[in-house]
């Protein structure tokens, strides 16, 4: 008899520095779980802020003025995330660009479309987090969606038009209605929600729950 597959579904914004660590993290236990080729990991998009500027800003700066915090305290903020990037080895540079994630979310929903969603941005979470200055532009979201294996021309496509949007608009919907309030946000096997960043450790007891509550 075959076991049912796991699905977990993971919510996630390429400007969410926890969301960067969360994934990497999950990802992990997924490839070290021993039900690995019958669980299958699916990204879905949420956009923090929808109301950041489109022109590029910096991270102290925008962490100031969104969180009303001194520069010292918005300092403080990062270092607390860069500990636990650094701690899973990944790189995590705190002067880094900022800017309106959405066509970066909705290019995700094209990789999705090409069964790379999830690989996307994950490559967008590393251009960001170490520490690309031009990790916004289009040339560089070209580049990333070709390495992956999508066609120059339908990266292009949606970059100049609005596609996916309602897309975007509708994961965060889904989201809002499992009782998500932020990201990143998982749910394993369509029951079990995990709120936040959880610890590798969580991570993987959560799918050794997740397996047993739908082969049970």
């Amino acid at each position: 008899m075959t076991s049912p597959r796991l699905t977990i579904d993971m919510w996630a914004d390429v400007l969410c520095p926890w969301c960067y660590v969360g994934e990497r993290r999950l990802s992990a236990a997924v490839a070290r779980s021993p039900h690995a080729a019958d669980i299958e990991l699916r990204i879905h998009t949420w956009q923090l802020d929808p109301n950041v500027p489109t022109q590029v800003t910096w991270i102290p700066e925008y962490r100031v003025a969104k969180f009303g915090v001194t520069p010292a305290q918005a300092r403080a903020m990062e270092n607390g995330v860069a500990g636990e990037a650094a701690a899973d080895g990944l790189p995590y540079v705190l002067d880094r660009p900022v800017r309106n994630t959405l066509d970066m979310l909705r290019l995700v929903h094209l990789g999705n479309e090409h069964g790379v969603g999830l690989q996307y941005m994950s490559a967008m979470h590393a251009e960001l987090f170490g520490g690309n200055p031009d990790t916004f532009e289009h040339d560089t979201l070209i580049r990333l969606g070709e390495e992956l294996g999508i066609p120059a021309d339908e990266i292009r496509d949606v970059l100049a038009t609005d596609r996916y949007a309602d897309a975007v608009q509708a994961d965060h919907d889904a989201a809002v209605t499992l009782g998500a309030r932020g990201v990143p946000f998982t749910v394993l096997g369509e029951r079990l929600g995990i709120p936040g960043t959880a610890s590798a450790r969580q991570y993987t007891d959560a799918i050794n729950q997740a397996w047993e509550q739908i082969n049970g």
